[in-house]
């Protein structure tokens, strides 16, 4: 009887889930069989400043696991251990999507942005714990903490496999 009380019940919460709103919601990321290899350069250490007319976003990771990081449903770049990238972005809003596998778990952060002409942004995707386990979330940090973040990071360049 229980078995079947559990059946009912978590098939009810799949029928429950709006696979439209889903796909929209997700439509701020790339394909999610693309995957990336990273390497971290200790050699260089680049932090720029928005060029004219433009945004600019960093992305700074601390975890062992790989973070893939799109803009508006393109992959733009990844990040592994304690490494970041940058990417420049025009003014006006956009939809970024950090999204991280880590054996069977596959993770997902959305965060909208409305991005302003010289303006710096810094966003850190990392691990959080949550009350059904281990989940993932994709911060938007204060400049100061995100220049300290970025300042102890490895520059890293990634590349789609």
């Amino acid at each position: 009887m229980r078995t079947i009380a559990a059946i009912l019940l978590l098939s009810c919460y799949a029928l429950g889930q709006d696979k439209g709103a889903i796909a929209r919601a997700e439509a701020a990321c790339g394909a999610r069989d693309v995957q990336f290899d990273v390497k971290a350069d200790g050699s260089q250490h680049p932090t720029p400043t928005p060029e004219n007319l433009k945004a600019l976003i960093y992305v700074v990771q601390e975890d062992r696991i790989t973070s893939r990081f799109a803009v508006d449903g393109k992959w733009v770049g990844a990040v592994h251990g304690q490494t970041y990238f940058f990417v420049s972005v025009d003014p006006g809003e956009h939809h970024l999507c950090a999204m991280a596998d880590a054996g069977l778990n596959h993770w997902l952060a959305l965060h909208q942005l409305r991005a302003e002409a010289g303006t710096t942004y810094y966003f850190f995707p990392h691990g959080v714990q949550q009350l059904s386990g281990i989940g993932f979330d994709l911060s938007q940090v204060d400049p100061d903490e995100g220049k300290d973040l970025v300042a102890r990071a490895k520059f890293c360049t990634s590349h789609p496999r």
